[in-house]
């Protein structure tokens, strides 16, 4: 688990998706610097209808200026609503990723030892996210968790109890 700090929004419970006597080691969600992407594009959208609406003089575009607003902040909001009830979890036996939004819904990933392997650019060590991979046995499929949070405590937890 992480250390305990201020937390504005608090993280899932994710306890019904637990296996009877599995014990959870780690739970997190991913860094907030996944947001970024939404509120810079929303953003521009908004600046790029400001000055179509400029541009073309008032009236009837100042309503779509004002609807083109509205939809980019919901789609932001929705965009952050789902960052906070999506965590990663790792317990003793799997990993798995749980986003509990109106339907609550786990992807169940297996991961092995000998295929875990740990990413961090010089940005993500400033802001400390990276990226883990993991890849079944027989390397078919290679699950990817982007942009976790403190991915050191991630890798760690997923590399102690790894089958």
């Amino acid at each position: 688990m992480r250390p305990s700090r201020p937390v504005i929004v608090p993280l899932p419970d994710v306890t019904r998706y637990l296996l009877p006597k599995e014990k959870l080691l780690y739970m997190d969600r991913r860094h907030p610097v996944v947001l970024v992407g939404p509120v810079l594009i929303a953003l521009g959208i908004c600046v790029l209808t400001g000055l179509l609406v400029t541009i073309t003089g008032a009236g009837a575009m100042v309503d779509l200026y004002v609807w083109v607003v509205i939809g980019a902040l919901l789609w932001v909001f929705f965009k952050v609503l789902r960052w906070s009830r999506t965590v990663l979890v790792v317990t003793d036996r799997r990993v798995f990723e749980c986003e509990s939004m109106l339907i609550a819904r786990a992807a169940i990933r297996p991961v092995f030892r000998q295929s875990v392997v740990f990413r961090q650019d010089p940005v993500g060590q400033r802001l400390n996210y990276g990226t883990v991979l993991t890849e079944t046995p027989n390397g078919e499929r290679v699950n990817t968790f982007k942009w976790i949070h403190n991915p050191r405590a991630f890798y760690q937890a997923v590399t102690d109890k790894a089958v």
